[in-house]
């Protein structure tokens, strides 16, 4: 992979608070270009409390970046989470470390919360897996239908959806996410895998901001809008490209350029950082 010179320059004031979300598939770069920034920044002093919920940071971090390792006097602190308490947990353990404004919370595949709630309220509920759950329904429906009920039958999403309680996973979910994204004074770095959309797709606000990408974060569907800057990175030969979804006001976009620093290329040249 190709990079840049290494910048060493400490940041010495930041202009506003970021919120960015960083939208890709599997070795578009979502999480080295975040792992890089933390060592672009790590003789600013600026702090990364990382959101690791698929146990792939704490591998990435000691094989390619050990300087940030906090025992080798690094700024990367791990989190992991995998299921619901301990989302709530790390990020319970973040604040009480009361980040500064020039620190960073990164959740890494931020997607994983909404399919880790849902995963956890069928549990509580049912005392079931989420497998052994939506084949419960299933079997109900089919029963239903060979009874001669007017259930939809069908394997459709529609039809598993009105077995679930969504307005209380929204709020649990909601209650985790909105402090995290709205309330915490410092930056905030999340990454998420991507789904296509589908030709059904009925969120206004999803073929809005997404059709023309013909991809959509991945996760629960008002993702998208909790963020200021959200970008779509991809994949090439031998580089990493990235393309701006949308910006702060007054930020030149990005048209598949290649990527090479974050911190250079974002932050310095587009978010006027300065240095």
């Amino acid at each position: 992979m190709v990079t840049n010179p290494k910048i060493t320059v400490p940041v010495k004031k930041h202009i506003l608070l970021e919120r960015i979300l960083v939208m890709g598939i599997t070795g578009s770069g979502k999480s080295y270009q975040w792992l890089k920034l933390a060592d672009d920044l790590r003789e600013s002093g600026a702090q990364f409390y990382v959101i690791d919920t698929d146990n792939d940071i704490t591998y990435m971090l000691y094989t390619q970046f050990p300087q940030c390792a906090p025992e080798n006097g690094g700024n990367v602190h791990v989190f992991p989470a995998y299921d619901w308490p301990q989302y709530k947990t790390a990020f319970e353990a973040i604040k009480k470390v009361n980040p500064r404004p020039q620190d960073w919370i990164v959740v890494d595949k931020i997607n994983h919360a909404w399919s880790t709630v849902q995963r956890y309220f069928i549990k509580e509920v049912f005392k079931d897996n989420m497998g052994e759950y939506f084949l419960m329904v299933r079997k109900k429906m089919e029963e239903a239908k060979k009874k001669g009920d007017k259930t939809d039958a069908s394997i459709s999403t529609e039809a598993m959806d009105s077995w679930i309680d969504w307005p209380v996973i929204n709020n649990m979910y909601a209650d985790w996410i909105a402090p995290l994204v709205y309330q915490t004074q410092c930056h905030v770095y999340c990454t998420t895998d991507v789904e296509e959309i589908n030709k059904k797709e009925k969120n206004a606000e999803i073929k809005e901001m997404f059709g023309n990408f013909g991809v959509k974060p991945a996760g629960q569907k008002n993702l998208g809008g909790q963020f200021h800057s959200i970008f779509l990175y991809l994949p090439g030969r031998g580089k990493w490209y990235i393309k701006t979804i949308k910006d702060r006001a007054g930020r030149a976009y990005f048209d598949e350029a290649a990527l090479y620093s974050f911190f250079g290329q974002y932050l310095v040249a587009k978010a006027n950082w300065e240095v």
